[in-house]
């Protein structure tokens, strides 16, 4: 595993201890909306002191202001926006209760469930109608002062407003922006695999189809750390202007507020991102990188499968009703994992040559993989066996002989193989 993913994720574990107060802010957020919300939320969830500048008397103004229903993302929800819609009724995200909540979002309750929210992070601060007097950029860091004469200096910003407001001040124009990677529409069009997909930090749906953004489609080309939501090329063409974009916006301000904060805690620029460890960051948190809509997030196996879907091993249908499927009981053929887990391992083709007779893969034959790439002993046979439902939660009963399902593929390749950690350019380029 990479060392600079681990260090990452080392922010999970660390007890705060109360100290982000008394520390100076590391990212700041400008916006009023739920990508501004998801975005300081995530960052503070990363362990990182949050200045949260809300240009307007509301947050989160298009969910508290009136009831509203919202129909998209049907079954591609997660992460922050689970995560609240869950809240309003006490309960742990899911996709039956995110389907329910949305039908009738309550404002009052949503606003009630917001507030409480922030008020659990030490390291957040909320300043509610600020506006901004100056931002400029101050060495490798940003200095932004408010009209109140308020001045704060952070390594990090996201500028969350529907115009481009604090970029503008920043820059002059916003002609200068521009991302790493602009994708092309046929992008949202195709099965999100080949290449940029496997980079996937936001999901959603246009005209029923499912898609992951990729990471470099929304961070700045530019050195600068200074991100955009709205205003990315990408979501621009998304947008419908409605209640609909919300959970899209949501996971946007997610994604983009764990990219903010590699580069505010590592002290580096956007073109140095580590793709996994921003995916295994927002992973933490519930969100989803490939749009399987027939893998619930209350489903023990919600994690395993979103990495493996990330690595582009197992590729999913495309259903007539445009969804994404993962098939998990579908079997496992050796000629449709064998190309990428080549890439991925070097020992890998040793054992396809020595087993070149193998089509459809049984569970003796995953074992047998994994022994030889994971290099695990003779005991691993047991230990799956002891571990089968408890640990592992399968339903079918324990036969080496039969069928290796996608499930199974899944998440004992990524128990034991760990083919997620290993490093994928922001192009979508495998690194090993």
């Amino acid at each position: 595993m990479n060392k600079r993913y681990v260090l990452f994720c080392m922010l999970l574990i660390i007890p705060f201890l109360g100290s982000a107060q008394r520390k100076r802010p590391e990212v700041l957020v400008y916006g009023y909306g739920a990508d501004a919300y998801a975005a300081a939320l995530q960052s503070a969830m990363s362990n990182l002191n949050i200045i949260w500048v809300v240009n307007g008397d509301r947050v989160v103004p298009e969910l508290t202001s009136e009831s509203l229903s919202i129909t998209t993302n049907a079954h591609l929800d997660g992460g922050v926006w689970a995560g609240l819609l869950a809240a309003t009724k006490r309960e742990k995200p899911s996709d039956s209760i995110a389907a329910a909540v949305k039908r009738r979002i309550n404002p009052r309750l949503m606003q009630d469930v917001v507030d409480s929210v922030l008020r659990t992070f030490n390291n957040l601060t909320v300043i509610r109608g600020g506006t901004l007097r100056s931002v400029k950029k101050a060495g490798k860091n940003w200095q932004v002062e408010l009209n109140d004469r308020r001045r704060f200096k952070v390594r990090s910003v996201v500028d969350a407003t529907t115009d481009g407001q604090l970029y503008a001040m920043a820059y002059g124009t916003l002609d200068s922006f521009h991302v790493r990677t602009d994708i092309r529409d046929d992008y949202f069009r195709s099965v999100p695999y080949d290449g940029l997909a496997r980079t996937g930090v936001a999901v959603g749906e246009r005209d029923g189809h499912g898609y992951s953004l990729p990471l470099a489609a929304l961070v700045p080309a530019g050195e600068h750390s200074l991100f955009l939501t709205r205003l990315i090329p990408a979501v621009q063409r998304l947008s419908t202007y409605t209640e609909g974009d919300i959970p899209l916006l949501m996971h946007i301000g997610q994604a983009v507020g764990a990219a903010a904060s590699y580069t505010a805690f590592f002290k580096t620029t956007p073109d140095k991102l580590d793709t996994r460890s921003v995916q295994g960051e927002l992973l933490q948190y519930g969100a989803r990188l490939v749009p399987f809509v027939d893998v619930p997030l209350e489903s023990p196996h919600f994690d395993a499968i979103q990495r493996m879907g990330a690595t582009g091993m197992l590729q999913g249908r495309k259903g007539e009703d445009g969804g994404l499927y993962f098939d998990a009981d579908a079997p496992v053929t050796a000629g449709e994992i064998k190309p990428l887990l080549n890439t991925l391992f070097s020992r890998s083709q040793i054992w396809f040559i020595n087993h070149a007779e193998v089509d459809t893969f049984t569970v003796a034959d995953l074992f047998s993989y994994i022994k030889f790439v994971g290099q695990r002993g003779n005991e691993l046979e047991a230990q799956v066996q002891k571990n089968w439902k408890r640990r592992y939660h399968f339903e079918e009963e324990y036969d080496e002989q039969r069928p290796a399902s996608r499930l199974l593929v899944a998440v004992l390749l990524d128990a034991y193989c760990n083919p997620f950690d290993v490093k994928v350019g922001l192009d979508g380029v495998i690194q090993r």
